[in-house]
Formats: C-alpha cells, sequence, structure tokens
C-alpha cells in the first residue's frame, strides 16, 4: 500500500541549520465594516515589488527573502518540519518505555564495522546456497517470513473487487535506496551499492574465494546479474519503466484478478514448499505450487507480473544458475538493512547518524514508532485538532455547494460525487488508543539485528489484517502503514478517508492566532480531499471501490479539462531548459487547484460575513495569495530540481504557486494583472471546481 503522495527524497533526517525569516508580524483583520487599510502588507518583508505579479508571481510574493537567503534554505514548511521532528526525536531519546530506551542504546553505542554487520545479517537469517528451483523457492519462503522479498514478494495487500486484504504474490519489493536510485536513474550508483555490498559478503563468507584466479572477472558478472534483477523488478511495478503512461501507478494495487480466494480456506503447511515434486524451472505454475496453497496467498494475475515471469531477458533468465540466486539474496538481506549500519556514516556528526537511523526506523516500521512516539506526537497535535476538523467540515460544505451547481456535470455523476464526498472519512491527529500489536528486541542484539528482527515482526502484525474487509479496520491499517511524526496530509483511494498529521496542525504551521496561515494551510486539507476527485482518485467510489461512477458525457468533459491542466503546466519549466511535466503532475496540479478554489472560496466568503467589503475585502483576499505563496517558500538547488522532475509527481513549488493563481479571475483584479508571462486569457482559466 502506497501513502505518501508527495515524494521522499531524504533516506535520513537531516537538522536544517538555516531557516525563513519568520520576523513577521501576525495580521491585522480590519473589524467588520471597517474600510481602513493597513499601510503595508503583512509579508512585505518577504516581497520584490519591482517583479510584475503577471510575470512571476511567486518572485513578486517572496523575491526579497530570496534575495537575502542562499541556495539551499529548506524554506517555510520545512522549517517547522524540522522542529517538529527534532522535538519528537528527543522526546525518543528521553523516553523511560524499556524499547525506546534498548533501541536508543544500541543507535548510540559505538559502531560494528561493516564486516561485523554483514555477518550478524547473514548468521541472523541463515541464507542456504540453493542447489534447485525447489530449494530456492524455500529459502525465499524462509525470507519472506522473515518480512523479507526478494524476487519474489509475499505481502498483505488490498483488493478493489473483494475490498478486503490479502497475501499476494508478485514480484520481489525492491528497498526504499534501490527504488529510489533507480527512479533518479543513478544506475552507476547503484552499480556501486552492488559492488560495495558484494565484495564485504565475499570477504565476510568467502575468503579464499576472493584469492582466486579470474575472481574480478566472475565478481563483474555477478554485479550485472544482481543489476539486471533490480532493473527488472523495477520495470515490473512501473509499467515496463515508463510510468507516464501507467494507469497503474495511479491504481495502487489494482490487479486483474477475477476471483479472490480467502485466504483462511488454505490449511496445508508451509513446510511442503519445497515439495518433491516443484519442477526445475520457475513458471507460474511452480509459484503455485510453492506459494498457493502452502501460504494462503493469492496469486498475481497481472499482465505486468506475466511479463516478468516470461519475458525475454525477464526472471527465467536471470535465475538462470543458483549462483546468481544465492548472490542476489544476500545482497537483499544487507541491502534490507543497510542504513543501519553505522559504519557507512563514518564522518558524520552523532546527530545527523542518529536522525539518519530514527528516520530509517520511521519507515521500517511506523507502527513500532507510532508507539513510542504517541504521547509527543498526540501532544503536538491536540491544539490544532479541533479547529482542524471544524475547518473540514465548512470545507466539505463549500465542495458540496460547488458540486450542486457545475454545469458540466450530468445529474447522475452529480449525484454519486456528492455521496463519495458524504462518505469521506476524516482523521485528525494520533488517536487516543493505537492499534494492538506488540514489539519485543532480545537484549543482546545489535542495532542492525534490531532492525531484522523488528521488519519480522512487523510482517506478522500486519498479516493479522489478512482475510478482512478494508471498513472493518481503517483505523488499525492507518496506525500500521503512515508515520504520524511526518508533516504531511493523505487522502487514501480505497478507503475514501483524509488523514492529517499531527505536525501540519501544530502551532507552528497551524497557529491559532494567525488566521491567514490557517486558512493557506487549509489547502492542503483540500488538497487532499480533492484527491478523491482528480484524474486517480475519481475512478474509485465512495466505498473505495475501484468503480466507473461517471457518465461518458461527464467523463469526456471531465477528461477535457484534464488535457487543459496538462496543457498549461507544459509551458512552464521544472528547471532551466527543462520543460514541465504536465501529465506525469496532472493528479498533484488538480489537487492543488481544487484545495485553493475551496480554500479561498471559504476565506473570502468568511471576510463578507465580517462586513468587509471593497478595498478592505481587496487587501484581506490579497494577503490569502501572497499567504499561499509563502507555504510554499524553498529554495532548491538546481540538482535537486532535477531530481525532483526525476521522482515527483508534483509540481516544483514556483509552479505550484504562478500557475494556480492565474486560475482565479479575482486574482487577475486583485494584483492589476492585464498581461504578462503568466496571463491567460478569461477563456483559457480551466474551471473544474
Amino acid at each position: 500500500m502506497q501513502w505518501v503522495l508527495a515524494a521522499t527524497l531524504i533516506s535520513g533526517a537531516s537538522v536544517f541549520t538555516s531557516c525563513v525569516d519568520n520576523s513577521i508580524d501576525n495580521p491585522v483583520v480590519p473589524e467588520p465594516g471597517e474600510p481602513a487599510l493597513p499601510d503595508h502588507f503583512v509579508n512585505e518583508a518577504l516581497m520584490d515589488k519591482t517583479v510584475k505579479p503577471g510575470d512571476d508571481f511567486y518572485m513578486y510574493a517572496l523575491g526579497t527573502w530570496f534575495n537575502s537567503h542562499t541556495e539551499g534554505d529548506p524554506g517555510y514548511m520545512e522549517y517547522y518540519d524540522s522542529i517538529n521532528s527534532n522535538e519528537v526525536e528527543k522526546s525518543l531519546f528521553a523516553s523511560d518505555n524499556p524499547l525506546a530506551q534498548h533501541l536508543v542504546r544500541n543507535i548510540e553505542a559505538p559502531a560494528p564495522s561493516l564486516n561485523e554487520d554483514v555477518k550478524a545479517v547473514l548468521d541472523y537469517l541463515d541464507i542456504q546456497k540453493p542447489t534447485g528451483i525447489g530449494m530456492l523457492l524455500t529459502e525465499i519462503g524462509k525470507l519472506q517470513d522473515k518480512g523479507q522479498n526478494p524476487i519474489f514478494s509475499k505481502r498483505v495487500d488490498m483488493h478493489m473487487q473483494t475490498h478486503s486484504c490479502q497475501e499476494i504474490v508478485s514480484s520481489g519489493i525492491q528497498t526504499k535506496t534501490v527504488e529510489s536510485l533507480l527512479e533518479s536513474k543513478q544506475t552507476d550508483a547503484l552499480k556501486s551499492y552492488i559492488k560495495y555490498i558484494l565484495t564485504t559478503i565475499d570477504k565476510v563468507a568467502d575468503p579464499e574465494r576472493t584469492k582466486a584466479e579470474g575472481y574480478e572477472a566472475e565478481f563483474e558478472e555477478r554485479v550485472s546479474a544482481i543489476l539486471a534483477e533490480e532493473q527488472l523488478i523495477y520495470a515490473t511495478a512501473h509499467g515496463g519503466g515508463d510510468t507516464s503512461d501507467s494507469d497503474r501507478q495511479g491504481l495502487w494495487n489494482v490487479r486483474d484478478i477475477p476471483d479472490y480466494t480467502e485466504v483462511r480456506s488454505f490449511v496445508r503447511s508451509r513446510a511442503t514448499r519445497a515439495g518433491g515434486g516443484v519442477k526445475d524451472e520457475v513458471t507460474q505454475e511452480t509459484l503455485e505450487e510453492a506459494f498457493h496453497p502452502m501460504a494462503g496467498a493469492i496469486f498475481d494475475e497481472s499482465p505486468a507480473f506475466k511479463k516478468y515471469m516470461e519475458q525475454k531477458g525477464g526472471i527465467t533468465t536471470v535465475l538462470k544458475t543458483m549462483d546468481n540466486c544465492y548472490d542476489y539474496l544476500r545482497y537483499y538481506a544487507v541491502m534490507s538493512v543497510f542504513n543501519y549500519m553505522k559504519a557507512i556514516y563514518a564522518g558524520q556528526s552523532d546527530g545527523n547518524v542518529k536522525s539518519s537511523i530514527v528516520s530509517e526506523l520511521e519507515r521500517t516500521s511506523p507502527f513500532l514508532m507510532n508507539k513510542l512516539n504517541a504521547d509527543v506526537l498526540r501532544k503536538m497535535g491536540q491544539a490544532g485538532a479541533d479547529r482542524c476538523l471544524t475547518m473540514l467540515e465548512k470545507l466539505r460544505t463549500v465542495f458540496r455547494q460547488r458540486i450542486e451547481t457545475l454545469d458540466w456535470l450530468s445529474d447522475a455523476t452529480r449525484q454519486e460525487a456528492l455521496k463519495k464526498l458524504e462518505a469521506m472519512q476524516f482523521y485528525i491527529g494520533v488517536p487516543d488508543n493505537l492499534s494492538e500489536g506488540e514489539f519485543t528486541l532480545d537484549e543482546g542484539n545489535t542495532l542492525v539485528e534490531d532492525a531484522l528482527s523488528i521488519i519480522a515482526q512487523n510482517e506478522a502484525i500486519r498479516h493479522n489484517m489478512c482475510g478482512k474487509k478494508i471498513e472493518q479496520q481503517v483505523r488499525t491499517i492507518i496506525d500500521y502503514e503512515i508515520d504520524y511524526s511526518m508533516q504531511n496530509a493523505f487522502y487514501n483511494c480505497e478507503m475514501n478517508c483524509l488523514i492529517i498529521l499531527p505536525q501540519i496542525i501544530s502551532e507552528g504551521m497551524f497557529p491559532a492566532d494567525d488566521e491567514y496561515t490557517q486558512y493557506v494551510v487549509a489547502t492542503v486539507f483540500t488538497h487532499e480531499m480533492t484527491h478523491g476527485f482528480d484524474a486517480k482518485g475519481a475512478k474509485y467510489d465512495e466505498r473505495g471501490y475501484l468503480r466507473n461512477w461517471w457518465s461518458s458525457e461527464s467523463q469526456a468533459k471531465f477528461e477535457a479539462k484534464q488535457q487543459e491542466m496538462i496543457a498549461l503546466y507544459n509551458r512552464m519549466e521544472a528547471y532551466p531548459g527543462q520543460p514541465a511535466d504536465g501529465k506525469k503532475t496532472l493528479a498533484e496540479n488538480m489537487a492543488d487547484y481544487g484545495g485553493v478554489t475551496l480554500a479561498y472560496s471559504l476565506f473570502k466568503q468568511k471576510k463578507m460575513d465580517e462586513g468587509l467589503q471593497g478595498a478592505a475585502l481587496d487587501y484581506a483576499c490579497q494577503e490569502f495569495f501572497l499567504h499561499y505563496a509563502k507555504l510554499w517558500l524553498q529554495y532548491p538547488t538546481l540538482d535537486k530540481k532535477k531530481l525532483l522532475y526525476l521522482i515527483d509527481n508534483h509540481s516544483i513549488p514556483q509552479n505550484r504557486v504562478n500557475v494556480i493563481v492565474t486560475l482565479f479571475d479575482d486574482w487577475y483584479s486583485l494584483f492589476n494583472v492585464t498581461d504578462g508571462k503568466l496571463y491567460l486569457a478569461p477563456e483559457k482559466r480551466v474551471q473544474i471546481w
């Protein structure tokens, strides 16, 4: 299950030393009916009024800040993310929870050598060299039972037809580091990782082999085989490697399985996995014999997996020798906990090493870390939770009113959209009680052994979801899968629910005494709300089932509007010389538009209800747009922009502001925009909601 809609670039958390200029007074909101105006904008310290709003509104709103800050400054939201993340980390290290204290002792302990950590992994998992396909599948099964998923995965997944959680046998699941390197096209870097790990494995497990004649040539072939397997798994998971036209990228976990079998109907023992009748080649029948009856897993019948199995140069080629398989299993095991090996952080500060490892723990087992950090996170989001819920319900009302009056929706489609909106559930902050599930760690473990144990226990806990309907355990799924310490919000299609995490409603991000900031942060809430109705989310119904609820006429109009959105972003640049990819970022761009549409509508109506009119109302509305720009304030380096272009489905911050504002007629009148690079004729201003 993929939850996070924003791409993460950092394998370990960093402590930011530079920050935004926060010496800005809170806005003075005029009393109802009072026409007097302040003599300056609240955000004037950030603005560069030498820039025409119609040429670059982002720099008009923030240019002075950019001129006084250096490239690489994390900006507004990441500033608060750093503050809050540090608070959570300090709480963990000061905790009296025995499990937290155990982890902290191992995090702070002297670093073992890389050889020692690699040996610990090999000893802990006891991977045997397979002599045939039956034994290979047995070894893979042993690793799967410990939460490892090399070559083939066996994971808990959702299915749209039954809306239940089941075990799925599919292609291997790559480690986050490998996936990030392939996504950012850093093949050489991945090859270096493979060489580094494989060399260490050889030194630890078979030092005599490294001295044998012909070792170097043989070594290169082994590295190439591992790289080929990683590339194949990645290409299978990403529709052949090109995600731009892949519907399955947006429809998470959707598979072409006509019938699902309940997991609990299987009773045969896993011990028979290698059964003597297994053929000496990997085929679908072989896998069914090895995994389907024995573990109660459902076989992935998707075209992508069949291609993984059958294509020339595919998995049957990669697995042509047991030596290749043995190499890959051991390499994968080491890579799965590589970021816990403190030797790789040599030369870094103790603080950065601790933060990196804590970040990896949060990624490896969100559920465990949610339990350990629950108190501080609950307190962090406590003040803003009620205000957030109240605002979400008001925003739902605004959205309902807009859907009711849209002239491009058929009546039947309108009623389906309203049903989906009404059924959407909101989960805010940390619940009073987290779901069941406990972890234990052996006293003599090293940090790497702790990580291996946590991965295995996390897998066992997640398997408690098997055979249950999603709607029976929404809160459990969220607790297991979401890292509550992130500064983020999420919409999940399969559960039709919106999740707002504590950081984003903390006092710094969602301040009680700063109404403008509250309403622009609300654009993030409504961004997620309208994900349920973007190009991908609109394919799911009010229960979270994959079902087409659109009339053909409304669908055609909706798709035409999407094409207009794509064209608007294609005219922008992701970085100098590189056109933006409006198709890749379509869903996020639509959500940005939806978020600002609803939040601005609610904000403006509130100001009018307070009695503001004329110049006073204009001033308040100007401040809304200026604060929206400030929300996305950051100064990424050129290298980061290039990386984001490859791996992020969001537009760069400058485009998130500059394109969205041009879709609002009010923006043109408020800032007297009649021409400029951003100017759109009225008929070109896409209107969806």
